[in-house]
């Protein structure tokens, strides 16, 4: 029979990798599309994905004929990202089969966010899965996987009450804003970048009515376009240093690889702000704020890592849509191996019926021989009971090993059934006779998810 590929990930999150560990090991757009191509020509029998938002790294491989072990694959990210394997490896998770597809379930539904029930994690996890398909890095395997990761998501959002209240990195930047400061009236508050968090927190802004809303973008007018008319006026970042001067609080959030704030830089400005409080919350990743800031006479910063508590308030108030939301999840991920095994016992089925066939078939053209009286309609009637009679004989064991037994279970009965009955290429013209009978017993997947339907 047939192997199935191995499914792996190793990656590393926000509870096993401190900030400095996760920044180093970002991968830009660019960095995941070069990666996949080096995967691809590494290991071109496998399929392939790679994860990378704020909070985690994940590389995802179907590991066909040699290969990537997770050591392979632990060892792969490290030098891409030119660290040392051993201090990488201190920090990953990994997964094979089972627990791999449960893990991608649960990421893709936020079970495994910093932010429980948030959803950007959703399209970040379809953007990888059409990263790797535009490479050619998935097939068979990952379309079926991801499809049914991403319509697994919408149905914990769909069933379940797990993306109600605080659920994005951004309103908890807001509402830990909102615990230093009693009201915003007289505040001056600073965003820089306009990717999709600054929009979020402009939005969860808008309602706390500062003094003045600036938004710092290296394009204002394309700032402006995009966040809407919460802004207030639209810079651009080349007024950086003018525009920290007249802030009370700044939120940051760019894609940029490297600091756009740096210590030098504010402690320039400190006079000149007269040495008023500066709150500061740097929710980007590789972090926009040099650590040191912080360290700066009264200025206050957050990063991602500090929003840890806030996200754990949140986590308490939302145990009992845990439990719910899991149980959606094992359902998909039962489907889904089901049908991952079935992909190698469908071929086992089909010599099975043929095998079994065969004999009947060889012991009705004896009969018939001895019995040259017989007439037509009585041969034919004899030829479609015996075909009912290894139906009938065979349905249990086959519907039983590709529909109802626990997907775990159906590798070792396949591998019985295999042994029991001689199958596996073990005897001869069975499959012929099969296609000769017209048999057509493959079992069928459950139905693909429609991606499209699950933005």
């Amino acid at each position: 029979m047939k192997s199935s590929p191995v499914l792996r990930m190793v990656g590393v999150n926000h509870r096993t990798a401190p900030l400095l560990v996760r920044e180093n090991l970002a991968f830009s757009e660019q960095d995941c599309a070069a990666a996949l191509v080096r995967i691809a020509e590494l290991y071109p029998q496998s399929e392939a994905a790679i994860l990378s938002t704020c909070n985690r790294v994940e590389l995802y491989v179907a590991a066909g004929p040699h290969g990537p072990t997770l050591e392979e694959m632990t060892a792969f990210l490290a030098e891409f990202q030119e660290m040392a394997a051993a201090d990488l490896r201190a920090h990953t998770y990994q997964h094979e089969d089972r627990a791999m597809v449960e893990h991608l379930f649960q990421v893709a539904s936020s079970l495994d966010s910093m932010v429980l029930g948030e959803t950007q994690i959703l399209a970040q996890v379809k953007q990888a899965y059409v990263r790797a398909a535009e490479r050619k890095t998935v097939g068979t395997c990952f379309h079926a996987l991801f499809q049914r990761a991403l319509a697994a998501a919408k149905d914990v959002h769909d069933r379940t009450e797990l993306s109600t209240g605080r659920t994005s990195l951004a309103t908890l930047a807001v509402a830990l804003v909102q615990r230093v400061f009693d009201q915003l009236g007289d505040k001056t508050v600073l965003v820089i970048g306009a990717g999709k968090i600054s929009r979020l927190v402009l939005r969860q802004l808008g309602a706390l009515h500062p003094r003045k809303i600036l938004l710092a973008n290296r394009n204002p007018q394309r700032a402006l376009d995009m966040c809407g008319a919460a802004v207030m006026e639209c810079v651009d970042l080349a007024h950086l240093e003018q525009l920290l001067v007249e802030a009370d609080v700044v939120l940051t959030g760019t894609g940029a690889t490297e600091a756009v704030i740096s210590v030098d830089m504010v402690r320039k400005l400190l006079k000149a702000r007269q040495y008023r409080p500066m709150f500061m919350v740097d929710l980007a990743v590789p972090r926009d704020v040099e650590a040191g800031v912080g360290s700066l006479t009264n200025i206050y910063l957050y990063n991602i890592d500090d929003l840890e508590k806030l996200a754990d308030e949140n986590r308490r108030r939302r145990g009992d849509q845990i439990a719910a939301s899991l149980e959606v999840i094992q359902e998909h991920a039962e489907e889904f191996l089901h049908w991952f095994s079935a992909r190698n016992t469908g071929p086992l089925v089909k010599e099975l019926y043929a095998n079994c066939h065969r004999i009947s078939n060889a012991e009705l053209a004896g009969l018939l021989a001895a019995h040259p009286e017989f007439t037509p309609e009585q041969r034919q009637a004899l030829a479609k009971t015996l075909h009912r009679v290894v139906g009938k004989i065979l349905h249990q064991p086959v519907s039983f090993l590709t529909s109802k037994a626990p997907s775990h279970e159906q590798a070792h009965l396949a591998a019985a059934m295999e042994t029991l009955f001689g199958l596996g290429g073990k005897t001869d013209g069975g499959r012929a006779e099969a296609s000769a009978a017209g048999e057509k017993m493959d079992p069928s997947p459950p139905a693909k998810p429609d991606a499209a339907s699950s933005s």
